[in-house]
């Protein structure tokens, strides 16, 4: 099985980063948080903001971490349905 299966289950289309944001992310961060460096960072900055959150605590596998970062690098300010 792939991480993408593993993430996002049968037939569910929501991509891999997005799932592991909502879970790891959100714990801590509301979306407004998140979604104030979306469009700002790009992805050497999610990089840094993404391990400074791992060494915090957060729970995102080595695996997880790559797609976490490549999606939010890829998003643009008011993307759904992260950002409001």
């Amino acid at each position: 099985m792939t991480l993408g299966t593993l993430l996002t289950g049968c037939g569910d289309k929501t991509p891999p980063g997005e799932v592991v944001t909502m879970r790891a992310c959100r714990i801590c961060h509301g979306a407004d948080r998140i979604c104030a460096d979306i469009g700002k960072l790009d992805r050497a900055g999610w990089e840094k903001t993404v391990d400074r959150m791992i060494a915090g605590g957060a729970s995102v596998t080595p695996e997880e971490r790559t797609v976490v970062i490549e999606w939010l690098s890829t998003r643009k300010p008011g993307d759904k349905p992260l950002c409001p």
